[in-house]
């Protein structure tokens, strides 16, 4: 899975290579469910599209818990039928930088998922995206000064800091994302609802029944 890793802004720069056709799928790992948002450049007055959340379906494989193929193959399908150039996933790593066991899942099941070439690749490639990064400076990697902060509080309780999700959902994320690189064209980004695709669909379906009659 590490070598599929790239930073932000090179997605980003992958987006710019495609901005006429291509799309960024942005992902958010949770506990029961994937949740994903689909992003197009923003110089084409297109808004963030929230999808329909995947349930984290699980099937054991050889004494291991892994994701169902028809979870895998539902994410197939979406980067193919957006043409997808890249994939953002919430990293939820905590304000003082401790990756506790909400990162460990991301990690888990992106290697799941990179199982699958059609899914991510050396073309489609995935970066880590976490809601406090553009507060700070950052390096070539995404690191912040940040990290390195030490904090006032004399007591630490693991299990309700260290192991809280901070992941941003993926629409959160698609939103911020283009914010962060692409200041001057996305500042009023708007983001529509996964609901609004079914609304079309269902309009479309009406409209075709109609012609027929």
């Amino acid at each position: 899975m590490a070598r599929l890793l790239t930073t932000p802004s090179k997605i980003a720069r992958a987006l710019d290579w495609q901005k006429v056709s291509g799309s960024v799928l942005s992902v958010h790992i949770g506990d029961s469910s994937i949740d994903l948002a689909v992003t197009s450049h923003p110089s084409t007055g297109h808004p963030v599209q929230a999808l329909s959340s995947i349930p984290m379906e699980l099937e054991t494989r050889k004494n291991r818990k892994v994701l169902k193929k028809s979870v895998l193959s539902e994410l197939s399908n979406i980067v193919e039928d957006w043409n997808v150039c890249g994939l953002v996933v919430s990293w939820p790593v905590q304000k003082e930088g401790w990756c506790g066991k909400p990162c460990g899942n991301v990690l888990h099941t992106l290697d799941q998922i990179a199982q699958d070439t059609n899914i991510v690749n050396m073309k489609r490639q995935v970066a880590l995206w976490d809601g406090h990064h553009f507060l700070n400076e950052e390096d070539e990697w995404g690191r912040t000064a940040i990290y390195s902060t030490t904090s006032d509080q004399e007591v630490h309780v693991a299990s309700k800091e260290q192991y809280r999700e901070e992941g941003m959902l993926a629409a959160d994320i698609a939103a911020d994302y283009l914010r962060h690189h692409f200041p001057d064209l996305a500042y009023d980004i708007e983001v529509r609802p996964a609901s609004a695709i079914e609304t079309e669909g269902r309009m479309h379906s009406d409209n075709d029944m109609q012609s027929a009659m």
